[in-house]
């Protein structure tokens, strides 16, 4: 499931990172990175920035980029 889908308040880790090699490299800096847990904190309605926590940083990301994040629930 895209990060998008993750329901708020849940966790997972990330799959994979879908898009082309700037957008890989822009992720990456942010340190969205395949492998590392991330919990969502917030989605914004009318397709605002989705919030998520990583080693306890809180960054936004757009919806379009979030698409792009492919992650696998944790429980």
């Amino acid at each position: 499931m895209s990060l998008v889908e993750l329901a708020i308040g849940m966790g997972a880790q990330i799959v994979k990172l879908k898009g082309g090699f700037g957008m890989q490299r822009h992720l990456i800096s942010l340190g969205i990175v395949p492998g590392k847990i991330i919990h969502k904190i917030t989605s914004q309605p009318m397709g605002g920035p989705i919030v998520i926590e990583i080693e306890g940083a809180r960054i936004a990301v757009g919806r379009g980029i979030a698409r792009r994040v492919i992650v696998k629930r944790i429980s």
